[in-house]
């Protein structure tokens, strides 16, 4: 049922201190309420918020009753009335729009009533919360119409793939505005027990040097799951997941992303725009001309260590968090991609975690190790992928993309260094250095 909205001006002043408001920068202009639905002990508000520069963002806002501003996701009755939507497939109608929740045959039969609830801390975008130890939450809170790749990749994995190396889709509930299409309010997953955050076991067994060889082995097999992830999303049928042909129009505008992506790095860090390549968009296109004809599909979008959780026990991996960099519009998520981006993004990561270490003091080791760790993944990728129909034809040319992708994403990172760790630069930097000289054919770069 519809509630009353809360007063503008106080939730004006409450969402910038919210670590999960995607505005902190901007001035607010106006703010105003969609809707508004009771959800038990708690009320969703749908809160339209238009900055200085007349762009609008739209929140899903979950309060607590009474005066004073409480986020609802701090009531664990909250959370698990929303859970209870989701197992009873129920329809909440407000004065705008509906609340609807939607299972899945892996939401757990036996769920208590009474399930303990505990909220996940360090999410910037989102909101997660484990509930009776089985299931996990996440309550997104940007809403836009359109399906979540969360949802849509997860469910395609979980119903149709059955890939085993990914959280199970338990169900999902959808904000629909009466005059719009429906928008992923939240994904339910089942809980991987025992598992630890994929950045945190790598930087903690590169520490450990009892531990360290482990690591290779493990991102072998990290580079074997991978590759399954994508041949699984190349199976795919269904039109908006079901894998396309690389066209000329997909490596030209890919091409000119790189290279947008490069003017960037060098406007946002001038001091060091010298120390960016001068790459051409011919040499992109030409590194890039490999997948031309090749398949297309969807990928992760945002892969790195911290997107996966990792089983030491078993040596096994699950790959997580498939929504892409949440600061893109939904379409661009969706948008069908070479999954080579994501083994490019993938090295990427361990350039960091290799960084990080060093920093803390690592021996000579260190640079030896990140060699040996790109190795083990691209090979442990390259072996199961075989000549999936998303690979070139030979490796060299698949290496040559990576690279290409390698270059976008560190001056995506020359960016976001500068504008929030100057200090740490110099990773993205020499990674820009490092892919540039990768684009060339075998031949080529051994010449040099």
């Amino acid at each position: 049922m519809a509630s009353k909205p809360p007063p503008s001006e106080p939730l004006a002043a409450w969402l910038p201190a919210q670590r999960w408001f995607g505005a902190k920068s901007r001035r607010i202009g106006g703010v105003s309420v969609d809707d508004s639905i009771e959800l038990g002990p708690g009320t969703l508000h749908v809160v339209r918020v238009t900055l200085d520069d007349g762009d609008e963002q739209r929140y899903a806002v979950p309060l607590q009753p009474g005066t004073a501003m409480a986020d609802a996701l701090d009531d664990p009755s909250f959370a698990r009335h929303l859970v209870g939507l989701v197992r009873d497939e129920a329809r909440v109608a407000g004065g705008a729009g509906a609340v609807s929740g939607d299972r899945t045959r892996a939401f757990p039969a036996d769920l208590p009533a009474d399930a303990a609830v505990r909220k996940i801390g360090g999410e910037q975008s989102n909101t997660s919360l484990i509930v009776g130890g089985g299931l996990i939450v996440k309550h997104f809170r940007r809403l836009a119409a359109g399906v979540n790749p969360e949802l849509e990749i997860t469910r395609f994995l979980t119903e149709a793939a059955e890939f085993p190396h990914t959280a199970a889709l338990a169900g999902w509930i959808d904000y629909t505005p009466t005059d719009g299409e429906p928008a992923t309010l939240a994904v339910v997953q089942r809980l991987v027990a025992d598992a630890r955050d994929g950045w945190e076991w790598m930087l903690a067994a590169m520490r450990d040097e009892r531990r360290r060889s482990a690591t290779i082995a493990a991102l072998r097999r990290l580079g074997d799951v991978t590759a399954n992830l994508h041949l699984a999303l190349a199976r795919a049928r269904t039109p908006a997941l079901a894998p396309e042909p690389v066209t000329d129009a997909d490596v030209a505008r890919w091409t000119a992303s790189v290279i947008a992506q490069l003017a960037a790095a060098r406007a946002a860090a001038p001091a060091h725009a010298a120390a960016i390549p001068a790459v051409t968009a011919e040499q992109v296109s030409a590194a890039l001309g490999s997948v031309r004809g090749r398949v297309k599909c969807r990928h992760h979008g945002d892969f790195h260590l911290g997107q996966t959780l990792y089983r030491e026990a078993g040596g096994t991996w699950t790959i997580i968090d498939f929504e892409g960099e949440p600061l893109r519009p939904l379409a661009e998520r969706r948008q069908k991609h070479a999954p080579l981006r994501d083994v490019a993004g993938l090295l990427r990561s361990l350039a960091y975690a290799a960084e990080t270490v060093r920093a803390s003091g690592a021996g000579d080791w260190i640079e030896a190790w990140e060699g040996e760790a790109r190795a083990a993944f691209v090979n442990g990728y390259f072996t199961t992928a075989g000549r999936a129909p998303f690979l070139p034809d030979d490796e060299d040319g698949a290496r040559r993309a990576i690279a290409a992708f390698e270059v976008e994403k560190a001056a995506y990172e020359v960016v976001y260094e500068a504008d929030n760790r100057p200090s740490w630069i110099a990773i993205p930097l020499r990674g820009v250095v490092s892919a540039a000289t990768a684009l060339r054919p075998a031949r080529a770069a051994g010449a040099a």
